[in-house]
Formats: C-alpha cells, sequence, structure tokens
C-alpha cells in the first residue's frame, strides 16, 4: 500500500510473486497473537484444533495443553482465560482424543471426488457472476472516461484571458480524473480479489487429491502440522460444548463455504469410571440372586461371557467372575442377600424346623440329605434354609425298620403318581 508503483516479475527475484503474497497472509495471520478470534500458526502438537476450537460457553479459543499420562502424549482443550484474570473456575476442559477423531472421520468422510465436482460447479457460477460485474464495473470506467474526456475539451476550448471560467473548467476536469482513476483502482481491486482460474488440470489435480487424501490424512508418516494445514482450507472453527451429565461433548463445526454441522463424541471415563460394573450386570445379578448362590452366579456370568470391571485395566484381560466379585456387587450396590429374599418366601432355619417338627436339628440334616425336606443353600458354606413342611407329612421313625433311603424312594414314587393323576385329569 505504500508503494508508489509495482511491476512483478520485473526482475528475477529469490521467491516468486505468489510465493511473496503467501508469506504476507502468513505473516498477518501469525501476528495476530493477541486477537480475540485468530488461527495460530499449525505446530507440531496433536490437537487438530489449535487455534480453531471455541469454547461453546463463553466464546473464547481454547487453549490446548499436553500432559503426559503412562507413557504417552495427551492433548486438552482448555477454556481457564476467567480462572487467568479473574480467577474464576475454568470453563471447560475437555480431552482432545475423542474430538480429534471424529474431526479426523468428518474431514476424511467429505473430502470425495463428488464433493469437489459440486465445489467446482459452484466455483464456476461464483465466476460467472463475477465476470457480470466486471462487466458492469467496466461500463462505469468508460462513463468515468467520457466524462474526463468531455471536461478536458471544454477546457481546452476556454479563451485563455477569462481566467475565472478556466480555473474552475480546470477543477472540473481534475475531479473527472480523480473519479476515473478510483473507479479504475476500484475495478483492479475487484478484478485481483475474484480472479481465480480453474482450469481442467487443476480439476484432475483435485479430484486426484481427493482420491488419496485419507491415505494421506491416516499415513502415521504425514506430520500433525501437515494434517493442520489441511484442515484450514477445509474447516472454519469448531464450537465444543461439554455435557458432563450425559457423558458427551457437542461439536458444532463450521466449514469454510459456511455450511454447518453438529457431531457427538463420548467424554473419555476415569479411572474409576474404567474399572465400574455395568449396570446391566449389576441387574443380571440382582435376578439371578433369587435362585443361585454366589459361586453359582459367578460361574453363569463367566459362561455368558461377561468380565468384572478390573479387567480394563492394562494386563487383566483374563480376569474371570469369583463369588467374591458377586459379594462384593451385593454389598457395593445394596442388593438383597440371597438370605433375605428366601426368608421372605417363608423358609425356615434349621433350629426353627426342629422346633416345628419336634426333632433334633441333625435329623433335619439327614432328612435334607435324602430329599425328605427341601433345602435351599443360601451361600458358599453349605448353609441352608428349609422350605415349611406340610401338615402330617413327616414323622421320625426308626431308621432300623424304615430307613432313610426307602422313605426317600417312596415319596418320590408318590409324588410321580400325583403328577400322573394330574395330567390324566
Amino acid at each position: 500500500g505504500d508503494w508508489l508503483a509495482c511491476i512483478p516479475n520485473a526482475h528475477p527475484g529469490y521467491i516468486s510473486w505468489e510465493r511473496f503474497q503467501e508469506n504476507l497472509k502468513i505473516i498477518e495471520t501469525n501476528g495476530r497473537g493477541y486477537e480475540l478470534a485468530r488461527a495460530s500458526p499449525p505446530r507440531e502438537g496433536a490437537a487438530l484444533l489449535q487455534g480453531r476450537a471455541v469454547c461453546g460457553r463463553c466464546g473464547q479459543h481454547f487453549r490446548v495443553r499436553y500432559a503426559t499420562r503412562r507413557g504417552r502424549q495427551e492433548a486438552w482443550y482448555v477454556c481457564d482465560r476467567g480462572h487467568a484474570t479473574r480467577g474464576e473456575r475454568d470453563c471447560q476442559s475437555i480431552a482432545g482424543g475423542p474430538i480429534d477423531r471424529a474431526i479426523g472421520s468428518l474431514v476424511t468422510e467429505k473430502m470425495t471426488p463428488a464433493a469437489v465436482e459440486l465445489a467446482i460447479e459452484i466455483r464456476r457460477e461464483v465466476e460467472a457472476r463475477c465476470e457480470e460485474a466486471d462487466q458492469l464495473r467496466c461500463r462505469a470506467v468508460e462513463r468515468a472516461q467520457i466524462e474526463a474526456d468531455l471536461a478536458q475539451r471544454r477546457f481546452m476550448l476556454v479563451d485563455p484571458s477569462n481566467r475565472l471560467v478556466a480555473d474552475t473548467l480546470e477543477r472540473e476536469w481534475n475531479e473527472k480524473l480523480r473519479a476515473l482513476a478510483e473507479t479504475r483502482e476500484e475495478r483492479e481491486r475487484a478484478r485481483q480479489q475474484d480472479h481465480v482460474v480453474l482450469d481442467e488440470a487443476v480439476r484432475q489435480r483435485l479430484v486426484a487429491m481427493t482420491t488419496d487424501f485419507r491415505k494421506l490424512w491416516d499415513n502415521p508418516d504425514t506430520a500433525n502440522r501437515e494434517r493442520k494445514r489441511l484442515l484450514a482450507y477445509i474447516i472454519e472453527d469448531a464450537t465444543l460444548i461439554k455435557i458432563p451429565a450425559e457423558g458427551i461433548t457437542k461439536i458444532h463445526v463450521r466449514f469454510k463455504g459456511g455450511r454447518t454441522e453438529t457431531l457427538t463424541t463420548g467424554n473419555p471415563k476415569s479411572s474409576a469410571q474404567q474399572i465400574k460394573t455395568r449396570p446391566e450386570v449389576v441387574r443380571l445379578v440382582d435376578q439371578l440372586l433369587d435362585h443361585h448362590v454366589y459361586s453359582e452366579i459367578a460361574a453363569i456370568l463367566n459362561e455368558r461371557g461377561i468380565r468384572p470391571g478390573a479387567s480394563a485395566r492394562p494386563g487383566r484381560a483374563a480376569n474371570r467372575f469369583s463369588g467374591k466379585h458377586v459379594a462384593y456387587l451385593m454389598h457395593a450396590y445394596g442388593l438383597r442377600s440371597r438370605y433375605d429374599r428366601l426368608r421372605e418366601r417363608g423358609m425356615l432355619s434349621r433350629r426353627e424346623m426342629a422346633d416345628r417338627l419336634g426333632v433334633h436339628e441333625q435329623t433335619i440334616d439327614r432328612w435334607a440329605e435324602f430329599g425328605l425336606i427341601k433345602a435351599h443353600f443360601y451361600n458358599d458354606h453349605g448353609w441352608q434354609l428349609y422350605e415349611p413342611p406340610e401338615p402330617n407329612t413327616l414323622a421320625k421313625h426308626s431308621s432300623r425298620w424304615d430307613r432313610l433311603v426307602d422313605r426317600a424312594a417312596g415319596l418320590q414314587a408318590g409324588l410321580q403318581n400325583v403328577e400322573l393323576e394330574q395330567k390324566e385329569m
């Protein structure tokens, strides 16, 4: 803007004129370090939205923080300007891993040959409209030229002795010349802004580039700085809103052309959340406690391929459920024990059963062993509760003349006959 004249490529230079203009744009972009809305120069860090992530609560740009945990580097988008200036709590702190993966998938999904063809058609339409606008500007230049020529002829035909009229016509001529120069400069500025030549060779290069774009993006040898430069041509900015209650983060992406799209990603879990037992497993354990003890429940869970929460830790993928795991779940989540469930169904302890039948407690164990009374285990130590007997069904006999084996066989046969009679009826 300070040069009186500019003749590009008049002399050989160290760099081309186009490269010089690109360098000026980069310097201008990098020089806006203290502005609110800025796109910082791409660096080597893994955060793809460096300088382009906007806080969805306060509207300011996120800062990028890196932390090394468990031998790997993690990126975080942090909005902490309120803490630095006013001592407030951090507005938001969002893990960068899920955000960057979602943005990478979106970019590789949108960069297709069909999308490039559509963009090229839109560009051609824009060029046609720019050509129409340039024709209108050319007509304005022609009108300004005609008016300047007319003012010149009037001045040349005036009598030199009439100084008042000559000064007036000279002033009008100068004004017309200034208007002509301004019209030409305005047209030239507009042409430089709208001048984009998109020939067939460029179109073929764009289509070929998008065909291999996914390979280039996923290539581990591609530097993070290059990915950010590619992203700068596609995405204007991304607004992040963290919703801790739902465990998700919403990403509102704004593309260069003005189009927007919303993505949803899950927030990474803490160490305690990673090893926490899933709610559906807790509900299944609650159901199984009605009919099984701890060891049986553990065997059922292992058979179904369900693993405890600690198996999510590195090196513990082979962990399996045990009776202690099930007992811990019952106490940790406040589930009713199997003992309480059996008692609610009216079952009796060994002492209560012995008092009701008028026999010794060891007799109750013997009768349960031979199936004369029904017993249910309520833990892994062999402790049982007993179903209440029906009236006049059991009485103590001399085991010498009426063995328990024979009584159990007779009871079983009687039950089978009752079942057959019920089926016939």
